[in-house]
């Protein structure tokens, strides 16, 4: 596979978020350990300097569940959603026990920060994923599956997914991860994993 220039990688118009799991802590110049933040909030943040992650980092409970930090403690979740969303217990119960999640969390997460990544993610408009898909099925000669959630839409249904899946993934977003983005009302967040780069050469 060619090496992808992310700086100058405009194939598909739009700004790539590069995400990396690191299993001891990294040394980059310039990043910022943020604390007391949503994994989604992260990513915009990232835009600005690059950016590491902790456990300690995180506020948010579906994103520490998601990134394994919590993958015990379903019911405390569980209990955290119910307060939010007007749904019965018995179905954000289902939901969950589809929520993609790691088994062996990370001790840290970049984004930006540096490193070949182990997904990129953007937030784009339809008109944009329909080019991405077009590039798919040009590349892979198959349809794009896509499982859609509205918890942990961005953390576990864009980042966790696309890692674990080995797969593009595409996420409406929920009310939070919308609001914590400043996602504009037409686009969506998709991730491609470091195995589907290819799609970004000419």
């Amino acid at each position: 596979m060619k090496k992808i220039d992310w700086d100058g990688m405009h194939k598909f118009n739009t700004h790539w978020i590069r995400i990396k799991f690191f299993n001891d802590k990294p040394d980059v110049k310039n990043a910022k350990v943020l604390k007391d933040v949503r994994f989604c909030e992260a990513t915009r943040k990232a835009g600005f300097a690059p950016v590491i992650l902790d456990r300690e980092s995180i506020s948010c409970p579906g994103a520490r569940y998601a990134f394994g930090w919590e993958a015990h403690n379903k019911n405390k979740l569980l209990n955290n959603c119910y307060d939010k969303q007007d749904t019965q217990k018995n179905i954000l119960k289902s939901i969950l026990s589809k929520a993609p999640y790691f088994n062996k969390p990370p001790k840290f997460i970049g984004l930006n920060a540096g490193g070949e990544p182990d997904l990129v993610m953007s937030y784009m408009s339809a008109e944009k994923v329909m080019n991405l898909i077009k590039a798919y099925h040009d590349r892979w000669g198959r349809n794009l599956e896509i499982s859609l959630s509205s918890m942990m839409s961005i953390c576990g249904g864009v980042a966790v997914r696309s890692y674990l899946k080995k797969d593009i993934s595409v996420s409406f977003g929920c009310r939070d991860s919308r609001k914590y983005t400043n996602m504009k009302i037409e686009n969506v967040a998709v991730g491609i994993p470091k195995n589907m780069f290819s799609i970004f050469e000419d």
